[in-house]
């Protein structure tokens, strides 16, 4: 099959990719020109077939060899040139095969995004190897585009551009006879119009006018919406008005919302749940999780309708488990286990479907192990860290398979980093304190060279910056205060950079808040000042988060946390009073969220708190009240934990047992926390070693 052209693109410009590809091969060619001889041939009435990856590959079993037929099929190469297609390896990966094949006379320029000429690499929008210098060392100019920018010459003007190249034709002649046609179509709508009111031709004349209208309107909607959710949310995004997102995605879900999907062609259907799935994400990020979820159920409607249309399409099933996977995740911020065990196993179910489909798709293979691992991670939450760990080595040696054999695979390696990261937090927990260290560093590592390979992602430094704060938490609990400190010191001015560039995503403002925690914790354990003033920045932080975004269980756990370390603080001064405060401002979050459900991160914070209540309550010789606090904790974390309770039990356990009375049932458990290497961020309650192990 020959293509006209081939449409080379960054994945990040996709929404522009569809609209050329719908523009080019719906394009009827002037009258006027059809069967004479252009540059490249004699002109046809239409321009015909253009090749899109994400359109023609997802049959293909080898990409590679897939994309290079294409292009040796392809008459011309169209480039949509952007700051992200300068950036993508593959893009230029496709030019440089094509200019290899003595074609390089045929490579088309169209400007989406960026700044032709600039001289800041984060605007340029030409990919180098358009820049290449000639086989014969001749100076390189910068190519001639169609510039599809506002301030360039615009989309309607530079689409023109784009076809003129392509049939080889003057610009000026195309787009006379596109002025006269537009002058054309205006009258025949006109005299259309006067006539069949004039002669009023019946109901059925007037029906098939109002549809087809309903339609164009249709389209002129959709394509405004196109551009709003795809250009200028992308605009929005880079200056963080998330704001502003918002009020545009209000206005596309309320107009999405009045349409029958029945009644909609698969295309549009298609662009109506990827750009819900989008809103989705974006209220997501804002905190609002009933908006995030309204929408992620509208864009699994039309995702379960156009599976049904096409079922042996593997992208009409890759988008249904997309949305089957967000519906899951935000069940589960929400803190609804069983919704979101439910949706998370469906989508597990359609990404082992989706893999059986075409076994030598990376990609496809992929999302079998990312469906294991959100049951993983859904394992751990509800208390089941063993079944969780095995899942978790089983796909972290699915990756580390992987990277053998793409070892520069940015993507493939963020994931597998993440994965390690999973084992450290269920090697903490278990007492593995080394072990966790070791996969929280082999994290920091694997994005540390992910920043290297590509620095202008910032998603990089995202997760480079949340690899270090949990590897700043285990090393505090390790007593390694210099590392930690160390490790606090690259991550802090990182996260309050990101908080200050959006303070709508409740994403970047949490993670300063956890920054802070975790640096008052390390000056708690090590004596150093500062504690308090950085647990009271901390505590406005997540009190502003937690209010933006009230049913996130994650804002929850970290604000009672907070609440707690203030009150550690404030008994460490001997202020009962305040420590009393925090611990009911605890309690208040903790104590509802207990009875609604039960999971062992709400025990092990409810546990603590109840710890430091008997504390306060002995501080203020409140010999009963610290009784009752001391019992409830100590069966709290006694209950179905057998002869070894989970490791991350035994501080509290060991404080509670103590102030009981109970020291020796205590000293077994402190020595599984010393032989651990465990370092208490407060010291012990005991004042005479009556329970110390070490010599």
């Amino acid at each position: 099959m020959r293509f006209r052209a081939f449409l080379s693109y960054s994945h990040a410009d996709a929404a522009w990719a569809r609209w050329l590809l719908r523009r080019l091969e719906t394009y009827r060619v002037p009258s006027h020109l059809v069967g004479t001889q252009g540059t490249h041939g004699v002109i046809e009435r239409r321009l015909g077939s253009f090749f899109l990856d994400r359109d023609e590959l997802p049959s293909a079993g080898d990409l590679g060899e897939t994309i290079r037929a294409a292009l040796a099929a392809s008459d011309a190469l169209v480039v949509l040139c952007s700051p992200a297609a300068a950036g993508s390896r593959w893009v230029n990966a496709e030019i440089e095969a094509f200019q290899d094949s003595g074609r390089g006379d045929r490579v088309l320029c169209f400007v989406v995004g960026g700044e032709p000429g600039a001289s800041d690499p984060a605007q340029a929008c030409f990919p180098p190897m358009l820049l290449r210098p000639a086989a014969n060392g001749a100076r390189v100019h910068e190519p001639l585009a169609a510039d599809a920018r506002p301030e360039g010459d615009g989309r309607q003007r530079a689409f023109l551009k784009l076809v003129a190249g392509l049939l080889g034709v003057g610009y000026d002649a195309l787009a006379q006879r596109e002025a006269q046609r537009r002058m054309r179509r205006m009258a025949i709508v006109s005299v259309a119009s006067t006539a069949g009111m004039a002669l009023a031709l019946g109901l059925a004349a007037t029906a098939y006018v109002a549809r087809n209208d309903a339609q164009r309107r249709q389209a002129q909607a959709e394509d405004i919406l196109g551009f709003m959710l795809g250009d200028l949310r992308e605009k929005l995004a880079t200056v963080g008005r998330l704001d502003l997102m918002r009020a545009v995605d209000d206005k596309a879900t309320g107009y999405f919302a009045a349409l029958d999907p029945r009644d909609i062609s698969d295309r549009a259907l298609e662009e109506q749940a990827r750009s819900l799935a989008g809103i989705g994400q974006v209220r997501l990020e804002g905190g609002d999780h009933d908006a995030a979820m309204a929408a992620f159920r509208e864009a699994h409607a039309r995702s379960t309708l156009l599976h049904a249309r096409a079922p042996d399409s593997g992208q009409r099933l890759f988008d249904l488990a997309q949305a089957e996977f967000w519906i899951g995740y935000v069940a589960l911020q929400q803190g609804r286990s069983e919704d979101a065990g439910r949706w998370l196993r469906r989508y597990r179910d359609s990404a082992v479907r989706l893999a059986a489909m075409d076994r030598d798709n990376s990609d496809w293979q992929r999302e079998v192990a990312y469906g294991h691992h959100n049951l993983a991670v859904l394992d751990e939450a509800q208390g089941r860290p063993d079944e969780a760990e095995r899942a978790l080595e089983q796909e972290l040696a699915l990756y580390r398979g992987w990277l053998r054999e793409r070892p520069h695979d940015t993507a493939l390696r963020a994931e597998a980093a993440n994965v390690a990261s999973w084992l450290g937090t269920l090697a903490d927990r278990r007492g593995a304190l080394l072990d966790a260290e070791t996969f929280q560093a082999e994290q920091v590592d694997g994005m540390r060279r992910n920043m290297a390979d590509e620095p202008d992602v910032a998603e990089w430094r995202v997760q480079h910056l949340d690899a270090l704060l949990l590897l700043a938490q285990v090393q505090t609990r390790r007593g390694r205060w210099e590392e930690a400190r160390a490790s606090l010191a690259v991550a802090a001015p990182r996260a309050a950079a990101l908080a200050r560039q959006d303070p709508h995503n409740q994403s970047w403002q949490v993670t300063l808040g956890v920054t802070r925690l975790l640096q008052a914790r390390l000056a708690q354990a090590s004596g150093m000042a500062g504690a308090a003033a950085l647990a009271s920045d901390a505590l406005a932080i997540v009190s502003r988060a937690q209010r933006a975004e009230p049913e996130s269980d994650r804002v929850l756990h970290l604000l009672a946390t907070t609440h707690s370390l203030k009150a550690q603080l404030a008994l460490a001064r001997g202020d009962a009073a305040a420590a009393r405060t925090h611990v009911q401002d605890a309690a208040a979050l903790l104590e509802p969220a207990w009875r609604k459900e039960h999971n062992e991160r709400l025990r092990l914070l409810l546990a603590c708190n109840l710890d430091l209540a008997a504390e306060a309550a002995d501080m203020a010789s409140d010999d009963e009240g610290a009784r009752a606090a001391s019992l409830r904790a100590r069966d709290l974390l006694l209950a179905d934990a057998g002869d070894a309770p989970p490791f991350d039990r035994l501080d509290t356990l060991v404080r509670s047992l103590h102030r009981l009375g109970q020291d020796a049932q205590a000293r077994p458990h402190v020595q599984r926390l010393d032989a651990a290497g465990y370092v208490p961020s407060r010291p012990w309650p005991w004042r005479d070693d009556a329970l110390a192990t070490r010599p």
